[in-house]
C-alpha cells in the first residue's frame, strides 16, 4: 500500500453515504440491557432534563456501533467488502447524540 489506499483500494478521505438511521428509545434500553450501562443520563429522562444536555443522550458506544453498521451498509452499495474489523484509532465523543 502506498499510504494513500486503505482496505480494498479505498482512498484516505474518501466518503460514502449510508442510509439514514434513527436512534430510538428501544435502541437505548436494549443497549443498556446488553451492556449493563444504566447510566441515568442515558436511561432516565427526568434526571437528564436537569443536566447540561436537557434531555437523554445515547451512549457513545451505541452511536459508534450504529455508525459501524451504517458504514458496512454504505460499502455494500459500492461493491466493497470488509474482511475483518481491525479497530479504530483516535475515536472521540465530542458532542452528545440525542
Amino acid at each position: 500500500m502506498s499510504g494513500e489506499e486503505g482496505i480494498s483500494g479505498v482512498k484516505v478521505g474518501e466518503k460514502f453515504v449510508s442510509p439514514g438511521r434513527t436512534i430510538t428509545e428501544a435502541d437505548i434500553i436494549i443497549f443498556a440491557t446488553l451492556t449493563g450501562d444504566w447510566t441515568e443520563l442515558h436511561t432516565n429522562s427526568e434526571y437528564a432534563k436537569k443536566t447540561i444536555f436537557g434531555q437523554r443522550i445515547a451512549h457513545g458506544l451505541l452511536t459508534l456501533s450504529v455508525a459501524s453498521g451504517l458504514a458496512l451498509r454504505a460499502r455494500r452499495t459500492t461493491g466493497l467488502e470488509i474482511m475483518a474489523f481491525l479497530g479504530l484509532d483516535d475515536v472521540r465523543f465530542t458532542a452528545p447524540f440525542s
